[in-house]
C-alpha cells in the first residue's frame, strides 16, 4: 500500500522576498505558506492548568535559519 505525501514549503515569517521567489517558480505545484508561530515558546504562567506544557514542537532544521524556508512532507490523510 502506497501512501501520498503532500509537499508545503513553509516561509519564515517577515521573508517577503523569499516569498516571493518561491512562489513564483513553484507556487503553481507547491502550496507556499507563511509560518504563523509568533514566538518559539509559551510564555511561562501560560497554561494554568497544566504547569509543565510539554513542547510539540520539534527542533528547528538547520536550513530554517540559513534558507528562511523549510520544505516539508506529510501524509496525505
Amino acid at each position: 500500500m502506497r501512501v501520498e505525501q503532500m509537499t508545503c514549503i513553509v516561509v519564515k515569517r517577515a521573508e517577503f522576498a523569499h516569498y516571493d521567489r518561491l512562489y513564483q517558480a513553484f507556487g503553481d505545484r507547491v502550496p507556499i505558506v507563511w509560518d504563523r508561530r509568533r514566538a518559539t515558546r509559551r510564555a511561562a504562567g501560560a497554561d494554568a492548568e497544566n504547569p509543565q506544557p510539554r513542547e510539540r514542537r520539534s527542533s528547528l532544521p538547520t536550513n530554517w535559519e540559513a534558507l528562511g524556508f523549510v520544505v516539508t512532507h506529510s501524509p496525505m490523510s
